[in-house]
């Protein structure tokens, strides 16, 4: 499981480049063939686990062929979003969009299990790679622009170094960089400890499974938020309000002790994530032109996957010397200590500044 985690993360590092790659062609084709690429890849698995011929090899390699399609489409799904709704449903759209993304997560990590108990292995696979042909479909009725705010000019490392360099010179997108990776780095402890504090408790898979359930489906509940609110949402107050409680509840649950309060704090640990990562998405899809989008959403993505396995790999030597409790205090206060650094940034003058700051480049 940890190799193949590993293996999964491996193709955000070249995020930027993808987000490139995104900025220069027209839009759909990548979202369509995208999925129809990976309901190809679920497809030959179901073949060979069909025959008994799938190996851990091929699951590794499969996993990685996903997670390169998973760089392309991330950036290009960000990229086209804010042209197909009003400007002044942004918000609301990118909540529904973050609810019904959430809730199948949510389905799949609660009936996945129970579908392959109930069809077995094979036949679950087959039903993966029919929702990516489904999918690929559906798109396929979307009405959407050919070119969103492509480049058309220069060569596509020149593109790519523009791109930098826009990030570079804006203190915001700067900023948003930096937390992104910090933000992925302190999340890391509940990868590492949640599994052994369930095994601690006598819970195992089964604990760890529930924690996992209840914290994705704070962020459906988060989503939703954002969704009722919706033109009424300020992105940077909402990004630093859920900052400021998942800070709270990731401290918190390490000296929690009882199962029940760690569900909880999981939800509301959930809820706060869910309005950071929407608030996010909208405050870029707001100061970015569209014909860089691509590339920062690009940049953004590999950023922020850095953090987590540095944070492990540093965790690793010492996780069974340090206790949970300080463990998550200090993911917890590093937390707060960004939301700090934010608010210093965010100020009235700054906030009015930001868009000329991006436009400017």
């Amino acid at each position: 499981m940890g190799v193949n985690l590993a293996l999964s993360l491996i193709p955000g590092l070249f995020a930027p480049l993808a987000g490139n790659l995104v900025d220069r062609l027209p839009i759909k084709p990548p979202l369509v063939l995208g999925d129809v690429a990976r309901g190809l890849i679920a497809l030959g698995l179901w073949a060979l686990a069909a025959r008994g011929e799938i190996s851990i090899p091929l699951i590794y390699a499969a996993t990685v062929l996903m997670s390169v399609i998973g760089v392309i489409y991330g950036p290009a799904a960000s990229k086209v979003f804010p042209e197909l709704v009003p400007k002044d449903q942004l918000a609301r759209a990118n909540g529904l969009l973050g609810t019904a993304t959430q809730s199948m997560n949510f389905l799949g990590l609660v009936g996945g299990g129970v579908l392959v108990s109930q069809i077995g292995s094979p036949l679950a696979l087959l039903v993966d790679a029919a929702s990516f042909f489904v999918m690929a479909g559906l798109l396929l009725l979307v009405r959407m622009p050919a070119f969103v705010g492509q480049v058309r000019h220069g060569g596509f490392w020149q593109g790519l170094g523009e791109g930098l360099r826009l990030m570079a010179r804006s203190r915001v997108l700067t900023l948003v960089s930096l937390m992104a990776f910090f933000i992925n780095l302190t999340f890391a402890p509940v990868l590492m400890l949640i599994p052994k504090m369930m095994q601690d408790l006598g819970l195992g898979a089964q604990g760890y499974g529930f924690f996992m359930g209840s914290f994705t489906a704070g962020i459906v509940l988060g989503n939703v938020l954002v969704s009722v609110l919706g033109p009424r949402l300020q992105p940077g107050v909402a990004f630093s309000l859920g900052l400021s409680v998942m800070a709270v509840a990731m401290g918190a649950i390490g000296w929690a002790g009882q199962v029940g309060w760690m569900y909880a704090l999981a939800v509301v640990g959930g809820v706060a994530n869910g309005l950071v990562n929407t608030s996010l998405v909208i405050l870029l899809q707001s100061l970015v032109a569209p014909e860089f989008r691509g590339r920062v959403f690009g940049v953004l993505g590999s950023v922020g996957q850095v953090g987590m396995p540095i944070a492990l790999l540093l965790l690793a030597p010492v996780v069974d010397r340090l206790s949970p409790a300080l463990i998550f205090s200090v993911a917890g206060g590093a937390t707060l200590l960004m939301v700090a650094v934010w608010l210093v940034f965010s100020k009235p003058r700054a906030a009015q500044t930001a868009r000329r700051e991006v436009e400017s480049g």
